[in-house]
């Protein structure tokens, strides 16, 4: 091989030589403590920041729009913009009296492992690309299985939330039921249901006739007997009763349909049991939440989101599937660019539908092995009980129905005065939710819940306490119309 020509000054074949897209060593070790300071200093005092306010794309966009920079700025120009420019109005879904929606409240050690993955910056699609990880990410999903008591033979991925693993699960249903999946098939859905599980459907090719509504009780929870009847009508009618798709802690209340009879059902009738456990899977590790989910792990695939009740960062959910072989055989891959790829060893290239793949798992890991089971699911506990501290409070305002929470969502509403029409009540519960707001304390939402408005304070947050819920709740009698 001939020898290549030595550059000459600061050229390299006529080429000007290539300038550091990096800082020195000292810049980067001054700017990376730099911004640990400023996280916890933002951290400790989140309980002192506003959690939220309303505001226009304009007036958002004059705080943070810029033209495209030409010219480098400084990182510590880049620290100091967004800290002082973003962070002010930000939704802090971190925030110790975010009641709003199921919230993902990274704690600092997911956060720490958050920053491992993005600054070590593996590959985990491949065994080839990221040996180390995906053997993590296997040990991972093993700690996740037993303590849910699902099947270790099972397999599993790590997604970017429950969406993704909600596609994951009814992917692997139409794989086993093959061609007929898509012409003849039904995927069985509540109205408290999940939207992504109807997103994935469509996505997966299914028409919106293939989706059943099937009726809930009393309790938001998924009718069983409804949910015979419709499988005994498909079948008269020539269709192909696909997969009961039931969640585990609905978004609106937290309700649990009753996993154990579907999934009895589903056994009989050999259908495919999905469980969407995007919210309330992980409270299976407590005491409590084993008895209000049991069944859970006979499901035939789990969608579970770590960035919820594990405390990790946002994008991290996890989809189980009972019979490995189904999720390799949905989503195995092939092209002459993976020809080197070992395929004796696990590539989560097979196992989802991602190819390039950050390693989630190690924000999940930190977390795991940092808290550990048991600590964890004293966190959870605290959850659930802080929830009902919250519903026994807000139950002393005689102007306010207060339901218990199943897990850690209170719903409550203004008590319907005399004369007055229910779009006039609703109305009332609309503004206490845009006054808790504005005042900048604690952030609520509503929902429907058969055919009513109603208000929704959630608790799942490590970072909430009884003062806490004593604060919001104060804030709530306070602004209560």
């Amino acid at each position: 091989m001939p020898e290549l020509p030595p550059p000459q000054d600061d050229t390299i074949y006529g080429t000007a030589a290539r300038p550091a897209l990096d800082p020195d060593a000292e810049t980067m070790r001054r700017v990376g403590y730099a911004l640990i300071d400023r996280l916890v200093a933002h951290h400790t005092t989140l309980p002192d920041q506003p959690v939220a306010r309303r505001g226009t794309r304009t007036e958002f966009a004059s705080l943070v729009d810029e033209a495209l920079p030409e010219d480098p700025h400084a990182l510590d120009d880049c620290l100091e913009f967004f800290f002082h420019r973003v962070i002010p109005d930000l939704t802090l879904v971190n925030h110790p009296r975010f009641h709003g929606y199921i919230p993902c409240p990274s704690s600092f050690a997911g956060a720490l492992g958050g920053m491992l993955a993005a600054g070590t910056n593996p590959f985990s699609g491949s065994w080839l690309g990221g040996s180390t990880v995906c053997a993590l990410e296997l040990t991972v999903l093993r700690w996740i299985k037993q303590m849910l008591d699902f099947p270790l033979h099972s397999g599993g991925i790590f997604t970017s939330g429950g969406s993704l693993a909600n596609l994951v699960g009814l992917a692997a249903a139409r794989t086993r039921a093959g061609t007929a999946a898509l012409e003849r098939g039904v995927v069985y859905v509540s109205p408290e249901g999940h939207a992504s599980l109807r997103k994935s459907a469509a996505v997966l090719g299914f028409p919106s006739a293939a989706i059943c509504n099937v009726p809930t009780n009393a309790n938001f929870q998924m009718d069983v007997d409804a949910l015979q009847a419709c499988i005994a009508r498909d079948r008269r009618g020539g269709r192909l009763p696909l997969a009961v798709a039931a969640t585990a802690g609905t978004t609106n209340s937290g309700a649990i349909d009753p996993l154990a009879a579907i999934a009895d059902l589903c056994a009989r009738e050999h259908i495919w049991f999905h469980v969407d456990a995007a919210y309330g899977g992980f409270a299976a590790i407590s005491a409590r939440g084993k008895q209000l989910l049991q069944g859970l792990n006979r499901a035939d695939s789990l969608t579970l989101d770590p960035h919820k009740w594990l405390y990790c960062p946002m994008g991290i959910g996890c989809a189980l599937v009972r019979d490995p072989e189904i999720l390799k055989r949905t989503f195995s891959a092939d092209g002459e660019y993976l020809a080197d790829l070992p395929r004796d060893e696990v590539n989560f290239l097979d196992h989802g539908p991602e190819l390039s793949r950050p390693a989630r798992v190690i924000a999940v890991w930190m977390l795991l092995r940092s808290a550990g089971r048991k600590e964890l699911a004293r966190q959870i506990e605290h959850d659930m009980e802080l929830a009902q501290l919250a519903a026994d409070l807000l139950r002393k305002n005689p102007r306010l129905e207060v339901q218990d929470p199943v897990l850690s969502i209170v719903t409550f509403g203004h008590r319907k005065q005399p004369h007055e029409t229910e779009v006039d009540r609703a109305l009332r519960d609309t503004k206490l939710m845009e006054a808790t707001l504005a005042s900048g304390e604690l952030m609520l939402s509503t929902t429907t819940l058969a055919s009513r408005t109603t208000l929704r304070l959630v608790v799942m947050n490590h970072r909430t306490t009884a003062e806490e819920i004593q604060r919001s709740v104060a804030q709530i009698h306070q602004l209560t119309l």
